[in-house]
C-alpha cells in the first residue's frame, strides 16, 4: 500500500473525531421564575453515578426575570437537567425534615418526581438538530 496515503487518511480521521467531540452550545429555557429572589442554579450531570452529586457543569444566574434562556458548552451526549432557584442565598436546596424541598425546582423533561428524582426521566438527548428544553420551575411546599 502506498505510504503517501495514511497521512491524509489520518488527518482527516482526526479532524472528524475533533468534530464529534467538540463543545457546542447547548441552551435551556427556564420558566416559572420568581424573580429578585436570590439565584437560579443549573446542574448538568451525564452519568447516573454522580447524578445530584457531582454534576458534570453547572452555573447561577440571579433570579431578574420570570423567564430565562441559558446555554452551556458542551459535546454532544445525554445529560440530566437539574435546577433549583436559591430563595434565600445560601447555596443549597432547603428540604423540610422528610427531604422534600421548600424552595422551587426543575428537572429534565419537566419530570416531577415522587421520591428522589431519577437520572434517566430527568435526561436529555442533546444532539444536532435538539428542541430547546422549556423547564418550568415549581414548588412542592
Amino acid at each position: 500500500m502506498n505510504n503517501k496515503l495514511y497521512p491524509p487518511v489520518i488527518t482527516a480521521f482526526i479532524f472528524m473525531f475533533s468534530l464529534t467531540a467538540s463543545a457546542q452550545k447547548f441552551e435551556i429555557k427556564i420558566t416559572n421564575i420568581k424573580p429578585g429572589k436570590g439565584e437560579v442554579k443549573v446542574a448538568l450531570s451525564n452519568n447516573e453515578k454522580d447524578w445530584l452529586e457531582k454534576p458534570a457543569h453547572a452555573l447561577s444566574f440571579e433570579s431578574d426575570s420570570e423567564t430565562k434562556t441559558i446555554s452551556f458548552e458542551v459535546p454532544y451526549g445525554t445529560y440530566a437537567i437539574s435546577i433549583y432557584q436559591d430563595i434565600n442565598g445560601n447555596n443549597e436546596l432547603d428540604t423540610n425534615f422528610m427531604g422534600i424541598p421548600k424552595e422551587p425546582i426543575a428537572f429534565g423533561n419537566n419530570y416531577k418526581p415522587f421520591g428522589k428524582p431519577d437520572f434517566k426521566s430527568a435526561a436529555v438527548d442533546f444532539k444536532s438538530g435538539y428542541q430547546i428544553p422549556e423547564l418550568k420551575l415549581y414548588s412542592i411546599l
